[in-house]
């Protein structure tokens, strides 16, 4: 709702005389931008210094509350996976139910398919938290690494992203953007400009952060299917500190530095190929619910600069914001959605597929293709790397745990790059874009997975006889 400016006084003209962008401009309008959108830009973006470490704000938080409910969160965990599932399978088999039109109930309805997920993850997490059933379930390096590792950890970040990201989304921030980096996202990348605020949310905050961000935004249409499957499979690289602690695993933080910048150049590499090929190039570039409003804003005024085109669609999506109570019901609503499913989803294809490198030669059968490449690229101890590599699309971390006794900087060097470049991988951010509906079933997202690390190899490779000594 748009505040009128005689109560703030004087209004701020700064836009050119032309067109749309005649209009004096309130400052209580500028400042409903700025403001929420600085909040924003300082809570998920800006490094500071906290405790004597260089961490993101809303990272600090998570952390924080974390630790608060620490004693309580084994039990929370099991609860969010198991409660919600029995009550789905409540409301998915009694039509009365179904039929209630309330989105909060709504959630416990999803589908046979996600239902079926929900309640053989449901007993996953039984079986694990009470060990009981194989020991292939319930074993700490299977299970147990999801349970006591993983799940306490998460639940906090979805809730306090999805109540925060109003700030990034609500406020013109991201049309502010878009117009300033538009052509060169789109000649480069084939994406709107507003997709670099989900780049910097991934790599600045969490890659997890940056997914969640992105299917709301498709939801909410601003991006097409296609551009949001693009979005969250090549563009949500995890954090810094969390790159770090992953080259922490193998050794190498001496070389932090020249390893990220690696990183980065091989992202941007796959960046411009993955998304102009099979699968994501026969992605439809259809709206959610043929709602589109990526256009939704006045044109350029003639004789109007970029920057005061930019300022006035920031203006003007703050105008349209809703109000602070609903924004949080909509982020609390998010929120459980992703909880409620990736809680029983992680533990099932968790447990399976850390269950598959622990107890199977699956994962050594599956990398025997990839020996002769990396020997190809000079790579020392291939047939170890490989098998390393290849355990990246069910965990970001067993390709390092699996390298720390390799002797070879250089493969070392290679095997954090590649995993931390594949982006996708099953016990969390892969179930997040399963569940967003964008056109990517599990099979596709191994192919993208896979065409990354055939396109990263020789880039980190090459980079890596470059900076490793």
């Amino acid at each position: 709702m748009e505040l009128e400016k005689e109560s703030y006084g004087a209004s701020v003209d700064i836009f050119d005389s032309t067109g749309t962008a005649n209009q004096p401009m309130s400052k209580a309008r500028l400042l409903r931008f700025i403001i929420p959108s600085l909040m924003g830009v300082m809570m998920f973006m800006t490094p500071v210094v906290i405790n004597g470490s260089l961490m993101i704000p809303i990272v600090y938080l998570i952390e924080l509350i974390n630790g608060f409910i620490k004693p309580y969160m084994l039990e929370v965990s099991v609860a969010v996976a198991v409660i919600p599932s029995i009550l789905t399978a409540v409301v998915s088999f009694n039509s009365r139910l179904k039929a209630i039109d309330n989105r909060f109930l709504q959630l416990l309805n999803p589908g046979m398919k996600w239902t079926i997920i929900r309640l053989l993850g449901a007993a996953t997490m039984l079986l694990v938290y009470f060990q009981v059933g194989p020991e292939w379930i319930w074993d700490r390096d299977t299970g147990g690494v999801l349970l006591y590792d993983v799940a306490p950890v998460v639940l906090a970040m979805f809730f306090v992203s999805s109540v925060l990201l109003p700030l990034l989304t609500d406020y013109g921030l991201m049309e502010f953007i878009s117009v300033l980096v538009h052509k060169i996202f789109s000649r480069i990348f084939g994406l709107p400009g507003r997709a670099a605020i989900d780049c910097l949310t991934s790599w600045l905050s969490d890659s997890t952060v940056g997914v969640i961000l992105t299917t709301q935004q498709y939801r909410n249409g601003y991006y097409t299917k296609r551009e949001a499957a693009v979005i969250a499979s090549s563009y949500s690289i995890v954090s810094i500190a969390f790159s770090y602690i992953v080259l922490k695993f193998v050794s190498m933080e001496h070389v932090f530095f020249s390893w990220y910048f690696s990183v980065a150049v091989s992202g941007v590499v796959c960046a411009m190929i993955v998304p102009r090929l099979i699968p994501l190039k026969n992605v439809p570039n259809t709206y959610f619910s043929n709602r589109s409003n990526a256009s939704q804003g006045s044109s350029q005024g003639e004789n109007e600069s970029h920057l005061r085109w930019a300022v006035r669609r920031g203006v003007e999506r703050a105008d349209r914001a809703e109000s602070p109570a609903r924004q949080v019901m909509n982020g609390i609503h998010a929120a459980t959605d992703v909880a409620i499913t990736i809680y029983p989803a992680m533990m099932l294809l968790g447990v399976i597929g850390l269950s598959i490198i622990k107890y199977t030669t699956v994962i050594q059968f599956l990398a025997t293709p990839l020996v002769p490449y990396l020997e190809l690229l000079q790579l020392p101890e291939a047939s170890v790397a490989a098998t390393a590599i290849m355990t990246g699309f069910i965990d970001l971390l067993m390709p390092v745990i699996l390298a720390e006794d390799i002797e070879s900087e250089l493969t070392r060097f290679v095997i954090a790059g590649v995993a931390v470049n594949g982006i996708i991988y099953l016990t969390e951010v892969a179930i997040i874009i399963l569940k967003a509906n964008i056109g990517l079933n599990i099979l596709h997202l191994f192919a993208i997975w896979l065409i990354r690390l055939i396109i990263s190899l020789p880039v980190m490779t090459a980079l890596g006889h470059l900076f490793v000594v």
